[in-house]
């Protein structure tokens, strides 16, 4: 049974028999060996997703083997092998080349602007800041973030659906006019929401306006000696994204994006919707395609694909300029939302006091989730 496994973990062919693997994964299950159970679960389910009993075991152990930490769910990702990249997609994407992964776990969502403040121990939104002023360079660097924050006053917000000023999002802030204090709604006008009569809130939506420097800085600041959070490096990012299907375009198979399932194509609209607006992929993922690009850990490397390590790739070796992002986002068209599409920028560190190309709407990030034990260099 064990070598079945093995066998199994390292096996990066598409082709197999659905019904051996699962007959493995019961009876790895009858063991008690849940992890070795999802992964012969997980490639039952590639060669055959359309057998109901196959999916709903997946699913199943799947579900017991997530775990909420922080507030967040986190989706069990099982080790195994996939083929990763596209055949017909840009040059960058090939060519395809198995690539065999430990276990992990991925944020079931992109972290909300009011889970990274309570995880950072930051004010929480709309004012969104350190609660301890920082030794030197206070005024500068807060600055730089008070220019990502007008964004995200914009964007993050639950019920919004159109941005406007930002000042006019700022639910808290007072002005003084004809010698009278008059909120910014009152000032700069009230921003249509799908429900005035609701408090503002902050975690139905991803953090936008976000550099990796920033989310490295809570990855660090939650990480213990038992369980390391970080980025998903850029393979884990696409067998996530996958959602343990072979050779599809899309977290959902291969039908075309359409409004009933992701964010995408709106950037006349100006807005985001909530994540859990749409269905999640197989592995419980929400949003792995439209919503907001995701960073990766990996830098950028057109070539690299030629040159991947098989094993737990983590990028190219040479640093920069510009780190990995990947799955498209609301205000871009089909064509990027692919699950092998690859797409790069650079970012500024807010406390380094200047702008950055992160100084968008549409940039995000999710936390995986190692248990240090299992990490592997």
């Amino acid at each position: 049974m064990l070598s079945e496994y093995n066998e199994l973990l390292s096996s990066g062919d598409n082709t197999g028999d659905a019904k051996h693997f699962f007959s493995l994964a019961k009876e790895l299950q009858a063991n008690d060996n849940l992890r070795m159970a999802a992964t012969a679960y997980d490639r039952a389910y590639g060669f055959n997703p359309e057998n109901h009993e196959i999916a709903i075991a997946r699913k199943q152990i799947l579900a017991q083997l997530a775990v909420v930490e922080h507030g967040i769910k986190f989706c069990y990702i099982p080790a195994g092998t996939f083929l990763m990249g596209s055949e017909t997609g840009e040059s960058d994407e090939q060519p395809i080349h198995p690539v065999e992964l430990g276990e992990f776990w991925l944020s079931e969502m992109p972290i909300s602007w009011a889970a990274y403040c309570e995880l950072m121990n930051w004010e929480a939104p709309p004012n969104a800041c350190p609660t301890e002023k920082e030794p030197e360079n206070h005024d500068m660097a807060f600055f730089s973030l008070h220019q990502e924050n007008k964004i995200r006053l914009q964007y993050c917000e639950n019920t919004t659906k159109h941005a406007r000023d930002w000042h006019a999002h700022h639910p808290e802030q007072e002005w003084s006019k004809g010698g009278k204090r008059v909120s910014s709604q009152q000032l700069f006008g009230q921003p249509e929401r799908e429900n005035p009569e609701l408090l503002w809130g902050y975690e139905k939506k991803p953090m936008v306006s976000v550099s990796w420097q920033a989310a490295e800085e809570l990855c660090h600041k939650i990480s213990t000696d038992k369980i390391s959070y970080r980025l998903p490096t850029e393979a884990e990012w696409e067998k996530s994204a996958r959602g343990g299907l072979i050779n599809c375009t899309y977290p959902w198979g291969n039908e075309p994006p359409d409004k009933n399932r992701c964010d995408f194509n709106r950037f006349e609209q100006f807005s985001i919707l909530p994540i859990h607006r749409f269905p999640p992929n197989a592995y419980d993922l929400y949003a792995m395609s439209g919503s907001v690009w995701e960073w990766t850990s990996d830098w950028y490397d057109a070539l690299y694909y030629n040159e991947s390590s098989r094993l737990n790739p983590k990028g190219a070796e040479e640093k920069g300029p510009e780190k990995v992002l990947r799955g498209g986002s609301w205000t871009d068209s089909a064509d990027v939302l692919t699950v092998s599409f690859r797409m790069s920028r650079q970012a500024t560190y807010w406390r380094q006091e200047s702008w950055g190309e992160h100084f968008t709407p549409n940039i995000g990030f999710r936390l995986c989730r190692v248990e240090c034990s299992f990490e592997q260099d």
